[in-house]
């Protein structure tokens, strides 16, 4: 079995959808630019271009379309304020000490404000609580610490993740039900990052519901970044559990492999899915009947909406809000097209 690839034309169109959401915040970032003198800074002491900020996420774009479509949205808006910027990912998704590395890097540098995600929020303590100390504001955007906050930083951009697994299993069952007339037999989840809190969380929901539903269930580790493999322990669970007929990802690095299982076995209308965030091929899929549903987030507009906060707080000093939800946002076969536009341009909403 061959692992479905991103297309051929993934790099080259990166220009044009950085275009496309460049046209589409237009207007919002008009209000921003009617503060400014016209130069490139703002009527009072501090210019736009004498603004440092930067991103600092636990994914790396070149491994995943998720961060690809993030860094895409924070450099659009960058190029729309007009403001010195960096979008400093790992190398590899989910090095965490390296992320950190890269905080302590920016603090080092004397940048204005950071923009960061929290996989392990323990990990982050300390260099969050020396950005504080330098006057560094601090952002947080797609995943964070749940329930009462013990670290510095104002506001978060993304969505609730203690809701995405419930909202996906407890509206994907009655899909199933609807597709196949009776209840799911066995059900598989499959984690490509066991230590990321934010799928913990969506892991633990689903479960939640699941149980409520007397579903049997499983789970098993994935390798990410690597399809054939996602695959291949998808595969090797099944052959011991046959009764498994639904799959929940909790990210497209394995939805896209566990839709190629269901394809190239041929099992469409026996063995069913549902996931975290949605690809042009988990669309596809949805429209066809084998994807029951996706909870997606909105990457690009995470990227997008932490750069004009962190500026709007170095040229005004504008709080961010405590929560913009980008989601969760259910998408099943009767509202698919309208996220179309957006997955079109980049590449996964």
């Amino acid at each position: 079995m061959i692992p479905r690839q991103l297309p051929d034309s993934f790099e080259s169109e990166q220009l044009s959808r950085r275009q496309a959401l460049a046209a589409i915040g237009a207007a919002g970032v008009a209000g921003l630019a009617g503060c400014a003198d016209g130069n490139g800074g703002t009527a009072g002491d501090t210019q736009a271009e004498d603004i440092e900020i930067r991103y600092i996420p636990h994914g790396a774009p070149g491994e995943d379309p998720f961060w690809e479509a993030q860094d895409q949205g924070w450099n659009t808006a960058v190029d729309q304020l007009g403001v010195t910027a960096s979008y400093q990912g790992p190398e590899e998704s989910s090095a965490f000490t390296e992320q950190v590395d890269n905080i302590e890097t920016a603090i080092d540098a004397g940048v204005d404000a950071i923009a960061v995600t929290l996989p392990d929020p323990p990990l982050f303590q300390d260099a969050l609580q020396r950005a504080e100390d330098e006057g560094i504001y601090v952002t947080v955007t797609n995943v964070t610490e749940r329930g009462e906050q013990t670290m510095p930083w104002t506001g978060y951009i993304g969505q609730d993740e203690g809701e995405v697994g419930e909202e996906l299993a407890s509206r994907s069952l009655p899909l199933f039900e609807s597709e196949t007339g009776s209840p799911p037999s066995g059900a598989v989840i499959l984690n490509h990052d066991p230590g990321h809190s934010a799928l913990a969380l969506r892991q633990e929901g689903i479960e939640s519901v699941l149980d409520n539903n007397n579903v049997p269930h499983d789970w098993i580790e994935v390798p990410a970044g690597d399809p054939s493999g996602v695959i291949s322990q998808l595969a090797s669970h099944r052959s011991n559990n046959p009764d498994v007929n639904l799959v929940f990802t909790l990210g497209p690095v394995a939805g896209e492999p566990a839709l190629s299982y269901i394809e190239d076995e041929g099992l469409q209308g026996e063995v069913y899915h549902a996931g975290v965030d949605i690809s042009q091929n988990q669309a596809n899929a949805v429209e066809e009947g084998y994807n029951l549903a996706q909870v997606i987030q909105q990457p690009a507009l995470q990227g997008y909406l932490a750069a004009h906060y962190l500026t709007s707080n170095a040229l005004w000093g504008i709080l961010t809000p405590e929560h913009t939800p980008t989601g969760p946002t259910f998408v099943s076969a009767e509202n698919v097209d309208s996220v179309m536009t957006q997955i079109e341009t980049f590449g996964v909403a």
